[in-house]
């Protein structure tokens, strides 16, 4: 039931989402199932955990702090606001201990077969029906038009998704044939980076040169053949006004950090920082997850998250984490919800053996 329960509100994506208290908090399906997932099993499996959730613990203690601190700065809604996106991320992030109890092992690779696959029909199936998606402006999305965005209504996000899919089948070439042209179509030059440099990874680690001059020549191919829809800015991957608005991005987050580099302005009140207005569904953060933490958390928020990242690749395979951020660099993915969950689950898959303080845990993985 939990496996059904997270296959459906992961597919369902960003379709519809509810306010909650303010119009800057929006509640998705993900949303209620995780945290109804990890209310039920998170005390059972506290303790075995520690390993993880002891960076996470205190990477939650600091982010409280830096809202404490901005509290006389942007008063009480939006203190209110960032403390509940920082509960969101303790709760996606304790999620895999809830996993393991929840939902059997041998059910969880197919799960995330399943919730790759998923996503790739749907955002082809989104591509041939529903290829001009501008009308959703008028609810804040960003208006892409002949481009995969799948139910997360974003194509860099869908990429990365998509991304993880073919690492996942990478020793599965028919599994391709669905989820490659979908990731091709979004038009995601930061999903390809990650796709280039997690195939690089895994050539460099077990499957040998040719492996990756193969992916070269179909990426090479595919760049050649994808279709440019003659008013649609996005299709364009020679594009400069995209990486103009994130070098800016970057400037002002960068901006913000070197004015409070101790503790940052506050989890998630980085839009209130520099005055972005709410019509946006990116107003909260910047174009860069490592610069988000430094410039709402400050050096200290950012230490603490490295070190639960340096926690996290000990435990999950290097492949996805290495597409990750990559793809972290240019969207704010690390706190991305369908990310997490991923990761959630890869931390979950058989073989891990869950322990106080684990010093090589054994993680079956491809990589």
């Amino acid at each position: 039931m939990a496996a059904l329960a997270l296959a459906l509100a992961f597919a369902f994506g960003n379709l519809y989402k509810f306010s909650f208290f303010s119009p800057e908090v929006r509640i998705s399906a993900l949303d209620v199932v995780v945290f109804v997932l990890t209310l039920l099993a998170l005390p059972l499996n506290f303790k075995r955990y520690r390993y993880l959730i002891l960076p996470i613990g205190v990477f939650f203690t600091l982010g409280l702090v830096s809202l404490i601190l901005a509290l006389p700065v942007y008063g009480w809604q939006a203190i209110f606001v960032g403390s509940l996106y920082l509960a969101r991320w303790v709760v996606y992030s304790l999620f895999f201990a809830s996993i393991i109890q929840l939902i059997k092992s041998s059910k969880i690779a197919p799960l995330l077969y399943s919730l790759g696959l998923i996503t790739a029909i749907l955002s082809l199936g989104q591509y041939f029906v529903f290829p001009d998606v501008r009308a959703l402006t008028v609810a804040e999305w960003d208006p892409h038009y002949f481009r995969v965005v799948g139910t997360w209504l974003d194509p860099g996000f869908t990429g990365i998704i998509l991304v993880f899919t073919l690492i996942l089948l990478v020793d599965n070439p028919l599994g391709w044939v669905v989820v490659y042209p979908a990731l091709a179509l979004t038009y995601s030059r930061s999903s390809y980076l990650a796709f280039l440099v997690s195939m690089a990874y895994l050539a460099w680690k077990r499957k040998g040169w040719r492996f990756f001059v193969k992916i070269l020549l179909l990426f090479t191919l595919t760049l050649t053949l994808l279709p440019r829809a003659p008013d649609g800015e996005g299709v364009k991957l020679e594009r400069t006004n995209s990486i103009q608005a994130r070098i800016d991005s970057w400037t002002t987050a960068w901006k913000i950090f070197t004015q409070h580099p101790i503790l940052g302005v506050g989890f998630n009140t980085y839009r209130y920082a520099q005055g972005a207005s709410l019509k946006s569904h990116a107003g909260a953060g910047t174009d860069s997850s490592l610069l988000f933490v430094a410039a709402t958390t400050g050096i200290l928020g950012l230490l603490a998250y490295l070190w639960y990242l340096k926690r996290l690749f000990s435990l999950t395979p290097n492949s996805y984490l290495l597409a990750l951020l990559v793809h972290s660099i240019f969207l704010n993915s690390l706190f991305y919800p369908a990310v997490m969950v991923w990761i959630a689950l890869l931390l979950s898959v058989p073989g891990f053996r869950p322990g106080p303080w684990p010093q090589k845990p054994s993680l079956s993985r491809r990589g």
